[in-house]
């Protein structure tokens, strides 16, 4: 049977995948996104950084482009060992807009995402072409079993860093900010200071001003946060459509970097806060020693009994150790 591929130069739409030995996710992720991709009857393409998967990952996108060549899948593998998050996104973007010159539009999609229909993706690209201030829109996403999930933030403060992640929750110190929620056309949306990459449709004009990811200051965590904020510096803004039709569950199934996940994120959360808020931040590191304390007391207590609570405090016990030099 003959297959038309849609010549490069006419495609506008790049979705990006991040992929590291999650293959059954993967799976999931790439078959909704194409089946949204062929029913949005407009010319797109797919590029999957690889960060070396060995859990057969590699061999289904393989089969997946040889099987299924209108969908324009492409593979970018990484140059070094397990790259990390923002340098694939970074490389995957870089190798979309040479390869689809007239690319205007590039979707972060994870591969604990999963869609329920094209609606997102179309009215995506309708809004970001009605509202030319906005950088980029995500969604309000759910997990499978129909649970909200956060969809955004607000840009962060040094109160919250400083109470920790269970107390800004409880307190709503990092509840989404930004308008009000208005209507165009059919699309119901609102702005927001951060709205994480999980999915999100980016403008290409916003990512190539704002040179995309800062890969070297913010690898893993708190790369979404520190590329919206270096976009409201450039004038841009963020939106969120409401949507039932976009998923994030990773099902249980954490990523390679989740062991070490509260100490990058509290290195990242530091050096975001001292770039975007001054050099004060250094001030916070005597309180969030007393954090550190309060929580190793506690876990401490839970851990006789609680394996995962053991694991916590040998973390918390580093931090202790390395809050002084920025958890380095």
């Amino acid at each position: 049977m003959h297959v038309t591929q849609v010549p490069n130069a006419s495609i506008e739409f790049v979705a990006i995948i991040n992929s590291f030995n999650r293959r059954d996710l993967l799976q999931q992720a790439v078959t909704s996104l194409t089946a949204g991709l062929r029913a949005g009857h407009f010319p797109s393409a797919i590029v999957v950084f690889e960060a070396g998967s060995n859990d057969g990952s590699k061999e289904f996108l393989e089969s997946w482009r040889e099987q299924n060549p209108r969908d324009n899948l492409s593979v970018i593998r990484s140059t070094t060992d397990h790259g990390s998050f923002s340098e694939g996104v970074n490389s995957a973007c870089a190798a979309a807009l040479a390869r689809f010159p007239q690319c205007q539009w590039l979707f972060f999609y994870e591969t604990d995402n999963w869609l329920g229909s094209t609606e997102p993706l179309v009215h995506a690209i309708s809004l970001l072409e009605a509202q030319r201030e906005l950088a980029a829109v995500g969604f309000t996403v759910r997990r499978h079993d129909g649970t909200l999930c956060g969809y955004g933030t607000r840009f962060p403060s040094f109160t919250s860093f400083a109470l920790g992640l269970n107390l800004s929750t409880l307190w709503n110190l990092d509840r989404p900010n930004g308008s009000i929620w208005q209507t165009t056309g059919d699309i119901r949306w609102r702005t927001c200071d951060v709205v994480f990459t999980s999915p999100l449709l980016i403008r290409r004009k916003a990512w190539e001003q704002t040179d995309g990811f800062d890969a070297k200051s913010f690898p893993f965590s708190d790369s979404d946060v520190d590329w919206a904020w270096r976009c409201a510096e450039w004038g841009w803004k963020m939106a969120v459509i409401e949507s039932d039709a976009v998923v994030h569950d990773n099902l249980q199934q954490t990523s390679a970097w989740s062991a070490n996940r509260v100490i990058e994120f509290h290195r990242s959360r530091l050096r975001l806060l001292k770039q975007h808020r001054g050099n004060r931040a250094v001030l916070l590191k005597p309180l969030l020693f007393l954090r550190h304390c309060a929580e190793t007391i506690l876990l401490a207590y839970r851990a006789s009994s609680d394996r995962s609570a053991k694991e916590k405090l040998a973390k918390r016990r580093q931090m202790l150790r390395t809050v002084w030099t920025d958890y380095s």
